[in-house]
């Protein structure tokens, strides 16, 4: 069963209407306004990236092992 938000504005017979993402979360009133759907899929994807920025810099300051995530050929072979 999926769930679809009520519209109050739109005709209620219409079945090709808009439901924006806050609809679909549930919300209403002002955190309905103010969480329109370019906020919400610009705060995914800023964590998306301060994730992925956060993994590079772990594994530039060797925070995670290579080893540990089965990279072999991520380590340089030992100085002789």
């Amino acid at each position: 069963m999926r769930f679809i938000a009520r519209n109050e504005a739109l005709d209620p017979g219409r079945t090709d209407h808009y439901v924006p993402f806050a609809g679909y979360l549930g919300l209403a009133g002002w955190p309905r306004r103010v969480f329109t759907d370019q906020m919400i899929l610009s705060s995914l994807l800023v964590a998306t990236l301060l994730v992925l920025a956060l993994a590079v810099i772990a594994l530039a300051f060797s925070w995670i092992d290579p080893a540990l995530l089965r990279l072999d050929g991520a380590t340089p072979p030992p100085n002789r």
